[in-house]
């Protein structure tokens, strides 16, 4: 059976070497990249997160979700006696002006620094990954960045890419600080939905056929079932994921999205292959339904899940410029 979901949109990149008589630590990847790290403990239970280390309190806050799959924040390689460290982020925290701050929440068991060619998924992600959980650990870093770092706080801006949009858009109707959403590239339905819908896009295309097409889909449902049967399972499935973490989205984003009067940016790209297009037109047709007017409901043309649009030369990437516009919107908006 063939299905599809979001995946992550993951950006790694390096910086500067250290030589190989210095012992990796996450302290060395936090200088390199100048973020501090802080951990609250929550009835046993300690949560960490990233922040950008500024000079002064900020009075604005931009945090990032994170998509699928379990992937650290900070990684380092040793290759000739060298240390290279890696963010497994992209620059958009480089465009931010000294009145914001910037931070990151690592998946469940995954906070920390990793070698590169031996990260080990703890079975910690396996057993906290899930929706619920997710919303904890940000709900409870926003509560205390504003508490230990804003200075009159102003603006506390959540943007999620791919299932970090599903995580942003539930959280928002939890954490009431929160001033402005992104909703990138997330799934609009059921994840199960989706799934089968792209079966049925792709005989459409003639890529399967149309009995091909309807056994999956009636595949997908069984699994759908499944998962309903037993959703407090943390077994690994065919996917790598859990019962948990697949009952815990059961309910759409969109039902989410519709319940709030923040301002909302929402992001999709018209050939992404892990969120159908189809689907993401439901947001304004709801928005529009409920008589709301707090959507913006943006559109990359020829863009892939992460906004890279093939070119003549190769892919260009359109990231950048969709957050810089995306951090412009949140000042004409309240």
């Amino acid at each position: 059976m063939k299905t599809f979901f979001a995946t992550l949109f993951t950006f790694i990149s390096y910086i500067s070497l250290a030589q190989i008589n210095d012992i990796p630590t996450i302290n060395n990847a936090l200088e390199k990249y100048s973020f501090i790290q802080e951990q609250i403990i929550v009835n046993n239970d300690t949560i960490t997160y990233y922040l950008k280390n500024t000079k002064t309190k900020p009075s604005n806050l931009v945090v990032f979700i994170q998509g699928t799959d379990a992937n650290p924040i900070f990684s380092y390689k040793v290759d000739k006696g060298k240390i290279t460290y890696y963010r497994w982020f992209g620059n958009d925290y480089k465009s931010l002006d000294s009145t914001y701050t910037y931070a990151i929440i690592p998946k469940p068991g995954m906070e920390g620094l990793y070698k590169d060619g031996e990260i080990i998924i703890p079975k910690s992600y396996y057993e906290k990954n899930y929706l619920e959980y997710r919303i904890k650990q940000i709900d409870v870093s926003i509560n205390h960045i504003i508490e230990k770092h804003l200075n009159n706080p102003k603006k506390i801006i959540v943007y999620g890419h791919s299932e970090g949009a599903a995580i942003g858009a539930a959280l928002a109707t939890i954490n009431k600080k929160i001033t402005h959403l992104g909703f990138w590239s997330g799934n609009v339905l059921n994840n199960f939905y989706e799934f089968a819908l792209f079966n049925r896009i792709e005989s459409l295309k003639g890529l399967i056929s149309d009995e091909e097409a309807h056994q999956n889909i009636m595949g997908i449902i069984e699994w759908y079932k499944s998962v309903v049967k037993n959703p407090n399972s943390t077994e690994i499935d065919h996917i790598g994921f859990t019962n948990k973490r697949w009952s815990s989205y059961e309910k759409a984003p969109l039902d989410y999205l519709t319940q709030l009067n923040i301002p909302i940016y929402a992001l999709f790209g018209t050939e992404d292959e892990s969120t159908p297009i189809e689907t993401a037109y439901l947001l304004p047709i709801k928005f529009i339904e409920k008589r709301k007017e707090n959507l913006t409901f943006e559109v990359c043309i020829s863009c892939d899940h992460s906004y890279k649009l093939k070119t003549d030369v190769g892919q260009k990437s359109h990231w950048n410029e969709q957050f810089k516009k995306f951090i412009e919107w949140t000042d004409k908006t309240k």
